[in-house]
């Protein structure tokens, strides 16, 4: 079985994959992509899971290229919900390494994505928070399946991109993930 690496250890760049049993609805079913975390400060990150079905075109009107008005828009957490936050991301399979832009404005983002086209962008209404120790808490009560990020996750839909964090992590949290929505059916 895989190990969570250190709660000393920066998590900064890792997926959380939320355990099966994990209730809280801001986090049920929930992977989130933290983009900073230390011991002392805490953690920050976005639920890159949870598409609202519109795009960033459907909250503001003010943007000036088409690239930005179709931006996916995701629910990024429980923290500033009614705040817009722009994230970009590349994965290099050939380097084997990821890259994160984290809380871009619309013309950096813009900027980032026409000089590279494979960057992924997404826009997030909020954000997900811990405070300094509350993370490593849940992590010791085995709330969160911990993942390097490994793979590019775009193409996944949200469930099968939870599914496929746990299963990689704790095969056994896999089993979890899988009943049926209604057991009654099964």
């Amino acid at each position: 079985m895989d190990e969570s690496p250190s709660p000393v250890q920066s998590l900064a760049g890792f997926l959380l994959g939320a355990h099966p049993g994990l209730l809280d609805p801001n986090f049920n079913k929930s992977v989130v992509l933290l983009s900073a975390h230390s011991q002392d400060d805490g953690a920050l990150g976005v639920i890159i899971n949870r598409p609202t079905g519109n795009t960033l075109g459907s909250l503001r009107d003010d943007l000036e290229t088409p690239f930005l008005r179709n931006l996916p828009l995701y629910q990024g957490g429980p923290v500033a919900d009614s705040e817009i936050l722009l994230v970009a991301w590349k994965w290099n399979l050939a380097q084997q390494n990821f890259r994160l832009f984290f809380g871009l404005d619309p013309a950096k983002l813009q900027e980032i994505v026409e000089a590279d086209p494979t960057i992924e962008a997404r826009a997030f209404l909020g954000y997900s928070g811990w405070s300094a120790g509350q993370l490593e808490e849940e992590i010791s009560r085995f709330d969160w399946a911990i993942s390097p990020f490994s793979q590019p996750f775009g193409k996944l839909s949200p469930q099968s991109l939870w599914r496929s964090v746990l299963k990689a992590v704790r095969p056994e949290w896999g089993i979890l993930a899988d009943p049926p929505d209604n057991p009654s059916v099964n």
